[in-house]
């Protein structure tokens, strides 16, 4: 006849079962962890341009001066800023803004709440995944209005598409990348186009001017950085708290 059987004997089985399924939540977690994080940091490691994420506030100060003076531009009478908001939704007259290197995706989910249609590149696939993410739980009006594109800006044809038509391109470049970037604008993008740049100044061609500094120093400096070939042929028409504007000069 068999011994009978303890208590701590029969709840054994059941303990080392909640052991092994918490092990395996812990290492899972820890491989998806490592999943996302190593693409990030690998691309880091290659890329000359850093992650930095854009101030949400300033994205948006940013394009609700752009989108009154493009309602100013379409009508000689001065309009009202919740009139410039109306003219941006309407169907056929929405503006259109890319982001060349979107990380995260703030920029692109700010410019779909206020009505733009937005579309972001971004080469990195851990910042494109979460900036995905985001906007799959975002409203789904700013769902409709944005598009995620991974892929690298200088060679991704739906990039170079999207700068044709677009009316408003934001980057985010350090300063050696800045002339390569600046060609791929003055290349792609229409006279008339906006190009918001954070931190860093884009450089100008010789003609250029700035309506927003009468720093002549300064316009010297960036202007010289830029050779006969290298540069965009724009009017600087916005310099607030690191964040300009550019417009690209009309022919």
């Amino acid at each position: 006849m068999a011994p009978p059987q303890h208590a701590s004997d029969r709840s054994e089985p059941h303990i080392n079962t909640r052991n092994n399924v918490a092990l395996g939540m812990i290492g899972g977690a820890f491989v998806g962890i490592m999943a996302l994080t190593t693409p990030f940091v690998a691309m880091q490691l290659r890329s000359s341009l850093p992650y930095m994420a854009t101030p949400r506030d300033k994205v948006e100060r940013a394009l609700k001066f752009i989108s009154q003076r493009t309602a100013a531009a379409s009508n000689k009478n001065s309009l009202k800023s919740s009139l410039a908001q109306q003219l941006i939704k309407k169907k056929g007259n929405q503006l259109k803004f890319v982001d060349l290197g979107s990380g995260d995706g703030t920029a692109i989910l700010a410019a779909a709440s206020l009505g733009w249609n937005a579309t972001g590149l971004e080469l990195n696939p851990t910042l494109w995944f979460i900036s995905s993410l985001r906007r799959l739980f975002s409203h789904r009006t700013i769902r409709t209005n944005s598009q995620l594109v991974m892929g690298d800006m200088f060679q991704n044809e739906t990039a170079k598409n999207r700068l044709r038509v677009a009316n408003c391109v934001m980057i985010f470049g350090v300063r050696p990348l800045m002339p390569k970037i600046a060609d791929l604008v003055q290349r792609e993008c229409h006279p008339g186009c906006f190009l918001m740049s954070y931190r860093f100044r884009v450089p100008l061609l010789a003609n250029a001017t700035s309506h927003a500094t009468k720093n002549a120093d300064e316009i010297r400096d960036n202007v010289a950085k830029a050779s006969s070939s290298s540069g965009i042929d724009a009017t600087v028409i916005y310099d607030k708290e690191d964040m300009r504007i550019y417009e690209l000069k009309r022919q």
